[in-house]
């Protein structure tokens, strides 16, 4: 980044669950290097003590030692809104935060009330101070935090299924989907987002929402939340939950990423079977992250187009967003994710599949391939 601004890298889930996790950033940690803030989401619980919520779905915890070096690997703060940071009980919650912190790495989007949950975490480098601000709209009943009790910083969405014709009864065809925000949920955003503007000069909102069905789907309230949030004052809204990378679009000239794909991220279980493989085919179809791919990754059992990853960027001054871009990155069959050099053809198929489906949603986005600082980069632009 050019005198008087910084580099914000950014990117989606992170957890590592392997005996030497920091191998699988190891590629990485170059790349960072060369950021002024790394910041991603903790997609799971760090806990010797773990007491599992009665609401979770799928645990998602491992031992606190297994995620002893973020800081080491470069990231400087990182989002805990999302559906897995309750999964080990309010204890888990807590010491997930305070293996962070150890670290020297600052969190936002959950706390010990909903005040310090939607309280920002704000970072100054080269001048120029962020704000980060973490949100959840999908996650277990109870994990949300309250005005006394932990949890996570929620944006609830409820959902209504429609006769999709109301002059027409047909029973059991597809229904009409009708999604509303809670508005408590959005007031208390939104001040949130006020008050970061209060104390810094770039407000960057994280949330962790939508649903990996279909790889490119945008739900109404994902469009509606995100371009609402840059109305009330964000300056870039990146988005992640989701197990592919998504469209980009800008909304008054502000970036909004609808999906950063997960960075790293270990799955240990037990291996699928021919039958399971098979039903998860039939229920998702080709074009879900949970389709199987012909060659299995052992630590990622998802579609292999949701290997694709990237790094984004924001160059940042104490105006705002001057540049946007990021960095296209693959996951491995180890379980690691590395940066593509320049001239890696898978670069290019990259910057293409995300300006494809961005134009294929309506949005007017162009990424264009070149390089920086040694590793491939694609700028990114709207109309």
């Amino acid at each position: 980044m050019s005198e008087g601004g910084a580099g914000v890298y950014v990117v989606g889930d992170v957890f590592a669950n392997t005996d030497d996790g920091r191998s699988a950033f190891r590629p990485l940690e170059p790349l960072f290097a060369t950021g002024d803030i790394v910041f991603g989401n903790c997609e799971g619980v760090y806990s010797d003590r773990p007491a599992k919520s009665p609401s979770h779905k799928h645990f998602m915890g491992t031992s606190s030692k297994r995620g002893a070096f973020y800081g080491d690997v470069g990231f400087d703060v990182m989002s805990l809104a999302n559906n897995h940071m309750v999964d080990g009980g309010y204890v888990g919650l807590v010491d997930t935060a305070e293996l962070l912190a150890g670290q020297g790495i600052a969190t936002t989007g959950a706390g010990n009330d909903l005040a310090a949950a939607l309280r920002p975490a704000v970072l100054e480098r080269e001048g120029v101070r962020v704000a980060f601000i973490g949100v959840c709209s999908v996650f277990p009943k109870g994990y949300e935090a309250r005005p006394s009790r932990g949890g996570i910083a929620p944006l609830r969405v409820t959902t209504s299924y429609l006769d999709p014709d109301e002059n027409f009864w047909e029973p059991g065809i597809e229904p009409a989907v009708l999604t509303t925000v809670f508005p408590g949920d959005l007031a208390a955003v939104d001040e949130a987002i006020a008050a970061a503007r209060d104390v810094a000069d770039v407000v960057v909102v994280a949330p962790h929402w939508g649903y990996s069905s279909r790889l490119e789907l945008l739900h109404d309230y994902e469009l509606e939340l995100a371009r609402h949030m840059v109305d009330a004052g964000a300056d870039a809204v990146l988005c992640c939950h989701h197990h592919a990378l998504r469209p980009v679009e800008f909304h008054q000239g502000r970036p909004i990423f609808y999906g950063l794909g997960a960075l790293v991220h270990h799955f240990q279980g037990p291996a699928l079977t021919p039958a399971m493989r098979a039903d998860r085919d039939r229920r998702y179809g080709p074009y879900s992250s949970f389709t199987m791919p012909e060659v299995e990754f052992d630590l990622w059992p998802f579609a292999e187009p949701s290997r694709r990853t990237m790094v984004a960027t924001l160059d940042v001054t104490v105006d705002g967003v001057a540049s946007v871009g990021f960095f296209p990155a693959q996951m491995v069959a180890d379980g690691s994710t590395e940066p593509l050099a320049p001239g890696d053809d898978r670069a290019q198929i990259t910057a293409e599949y995300v300006e494809g489906m961005s134009r294929r949603a309506g949005f007017s986005t162009s990424c264009t391939l070149t390089e920086r600082h040694g590793f491939s980069y694609v700028n990114v632009e709207g109309a």
